[in-house]
């Protein structure tokens, strides 16, 4: 990467985490993309380099979070022999992603827009690499006779894709007062019993 694309990239993150921090401020419909440039020191050609709207920022963001499963989860699952340990160890990097590179303001924030009904929530695509990585990791388990076979391996995702978003949610809303790495041993624990034999 030359010079040039390294300060293309630093624009785009102080405008992305300036943009963040309004949201959480303000209110994501409160705020315009004037204040960002204004508060980024940039330029509106800039903002509009990096971003169509306000609303890829939230984008943006959730490319990072799956860039993290590709980058950082998978070569780690792929030392582990049992799925089992794999789905602790997945739950585990990414709930210690959340809750030190995130924070619970920028997941709060995330929540809030992913609640607008005027357009599609990035929580429902079914091609991003958390959904693909879970399902992947059921599939291995039951072939292994690790995980229960009255579900399918897309059930089991659904499952605990909707305890993760209630664990977030939940945390959101104490506004982190709680230390997410240690809940989620608690909790995900439990329902991981509930689905291996």
């Amino acid at each position: 990467m030359n010079l040039r694309q390294q300060r293309a990239m630093e624009t785009k993150r102080r405008i992305a985490e300036a943009a963040l921090e309004l949201f959480n401020e303000k209110g994501f419909t409160n705020v315009t993309v004037d204040e960002i440039i204004e508060k980024t020191s940039t330029s509106k050609g800039a903002f509009y380099n990096h971003f169509k709207s306000k609303h890829d920022i939230f984008l943006n963001k959730f490319n990072e979070i799956d860039d993290f499963y590709v980058q950082e989860l998978l070569p780690k699952l792929s030392q582990i022999d049992s799925a089992v340990e794999k789905l602790h160890v997945f739950l585990n990097m990414q709930m210690t992603y959340i809750e030190k590179d995130l924070g619970w303001d920028v997941t709060r924030t995330i929540y809030e827009h992913a609640l607008n009904t005027e357009r599609e929530s990035f929580f429902l695509n079914p091609d991003r690499p958390l959904y693909n990585i879970l399902l992947d990791l059921f599939v291995e388990g039951q072939k292994k006779k690790e995980f229960r076979e009255d579900l399918t391996a897309e059930q089991m995702v659904a499952i605990l894709v909707k305890v993760m978003r209630g664990m977030l949610y939940d945390w959101s809303i104490y506004k982190g007062n709680y230390l997410l790495t240690e809940e989620q041993e608690t909790l995900f624990s439990v329902v991981i019993r509930g689905l291996v034999i």
